[in-house]
């Protein structure tokens, strides 16, 4: 057994308050994507809830932001920002067979994520529950993280409130048309000599 001490930190200068991102619609690229939870209904609804972080492009460095109340920060003042997003429900029949029953309206918001960020998704002809035949727009029931990764977007900012403080969050997704190409990674070198 040891008796050695071990120590855990606080870095005071990490709490120092950092200005809120200003409310407005930037350009960034996602950086991850996370399931959250799955939440399921009474009313046989089931939906998985995902949260995507987007960070903030580099073009912001050289930019003037204003708030709300017209004061002025400087755009590198938010470079390597993270956003997260307010969350994404992917509604899912909660039975295994091809009629689909839970609330494909519902998903209009993550089909607008994926379209901007060029996921593969397919159509395909159904029956309805009427017996009238529609073309809707697939969506992957266990979507791929690293599809997204890097992908540009233009995120709408807004802000919420929780427990007194302010947030920044994405509330609105569109495609970056212009995007240029995200740099490539710098490739580490060997100490290896062979």
């Amino acid at each position: 057994m040891s008796f050695e001490k071990r120590y855990t930190y606080y870095d005071p200068s990490a709490t120092k308050d950092r200005p809120v991102l200003p409310e407005g619609n930037y350009k960034a690229r996602v950086s991850k994507c996370e399931y959250n939870r799955t939440w399921k209904s009474d009313k046989n609804e089931c939906a998985d809830i995902y949260d995507v972080y987007y960070k903030l492009d580099n073009s912001i460095g050289d930019a003037i932001l204003t708030d709300a109340n017209g004061k002025e920060y400087q755009g590198s003042d938010f470079i390597n920002t993270e956003i997260k997003s307010k969350g994404f429900f992917l509604w899912k029949s909660p039975v295994e067979d091809d009629q689909f029953v839970g609330n494909p309206i519902g998903n209009k918001r993550i089909f607008i994520f994926l379209e901007a960020i060029d996921y593969p998704l397919e159509k395909k002809k159904i029956t309805t529950s009427k017996g009238s035949e529609i073309e809707v727009i697939q969506i992957p029931e266990e979507i791929e993280e690293n599809l997204m990764i890097d992908k540009p977007v233009i995120i709408e900012v807004n802000h919420r409130e929780w427990k007194d403080k302010i947030y920044a969050n994405e509330t609105k997704i569109m495609k970056w048309k212009d995007a240029p190409s995200p740099e490539p990674a710098m490739e580490e070198e060997d100490d290896l000599p062979f």
